[in-house]
């Protein structure tokens, strides 16, 4: 069965032109942004009725994601989250007006900063990890599990050489970008 999609029109659409345009490559990333929509889509519509954004979910999930005791300084969420840290200061503060997370200096540097889950940031996060997952597997499973394998592959192929190309491997902390390894240098690297 030939299934099209909008990227198929839109790269009809240019068939007119004679253009230097590389129109097979941006399909890719036209379909990888249409896809993303769709998840963001997704998440607001599970998570919304929890009382969560997709931003405040990011900071819970990651949090339980750390297993016990359910913490970590706001440099290790910035790693993960790949936001700014004036964004993630606002999200903090807004999930701790809620009373699901708590901060606190850190008892090994008082430099340093320690987010907490709370046991209802626990709670709410475990509920909302769950709803979201399995909406997600929902959306993913439509194309099979060999095809959701493979495709998982292909991007993690493309992923693994974004991150190689920008010196920094997500959620591991492995490499530190630039700027953070010249503060560190300076001890001015803190939490």
């Amino acid at each position: 069965m030939d299934q099209r999609d909008s990227i198929d029109r839109w790269l009809e659409e240019w068939s007119w032109a004679d253009y230097d345009l590389a129109l097979r490559p941006m399909v890719v990333s036209k379909r990888i942004t249409r896809i993303a929509r769709h998840l963001e889509k997704l998440a607001t519509d599970t998570l919304g009725p929890l009382g969560l954004d997709p931003g405040e979910f990011d900071v819970l999930a990651t949090l339980l994601r750390a297993g016990p005791p359910h913490e970590l300084t706001p440099t290790g969420l910035n790693r993960s989250l790949m936001m700014s840290a004036g964004g993630l200061t606002k999200r903090l503060g807004r999930l701790e007006e809620r009373e699901l997370i708590t901060r606190r200096l850190s008892p090994d540097d008082r430099r340093s900063l320690l987010v907490t889950l709370t046991d209802a940031g626990k709670s709410l996060a475990e509920r909302a990890v769950t709803a979201h997952s399995k909406a997600t597997a929902d959306m993913v499973d439509r194309i099979g599990q060999h095809s959701r394998e493979q495709l998982s592959g292909l991007l993690r192929t493309l992923l693994v050489t974004l991150e190689e190309a920008d010196g920094a491997l997500l959620d591991g902390g492995q490499h530190e970008t630039g700027q953070r390894r010249e503060e560190a240098a300076a001890g001015r690297g803190v939490d």
